[in-house]
């Protein structure tokens, strides 16, 4: 296999170990430190890492418990602790987080 192919044959030019799924789902997220939950978007997936909108300003290296929830009967709702890399403002009061998933979260 060359360096830009990925198991199913697919080439891409990115220089991950996963690739990115597209996923649109609700999430719910944790900040302990401030004992609330907010919610947002789900844009895209991987196994290492999550990227998904909200109208709140994360910090980088703030660790969230995210819900990832599709609503569909097929797949059930996943639980997982990450770790904010890059917060972008895309416009007024929406940011676009992306990060690290340190763990996966039995439910």
């Amino acid at each position: 296999m060359g360096d830009n192919i990925i198991d199913n044959g697919t080439e891409y030019d990115e220089k991950r170990l996963f690739c990115r799924m597209s996923v649109t789902a609700d999430v719910q997220y944790f900040i302990s430190r401030e004992n609330k939950t907010y919610t947002g978007k789900c844009l895209n997936l991987s196994h290492a890492g999550i990227q998904f909108e909200t109208g709140k300003a994360l910090e980088e290296g703030t660790s969230l418990e995210i819900t990832i929830d599709t609503k569909s009967k097929k797949f059930k709702p996943m639980d997982v602790v990450v770790e904010i890399l890059r917060v972008e403002a895309v416009e007024k009061s929406t940011y676009k987080v992306a990060g690290k998933i340190l763990e996966y979260k039995e439910q």
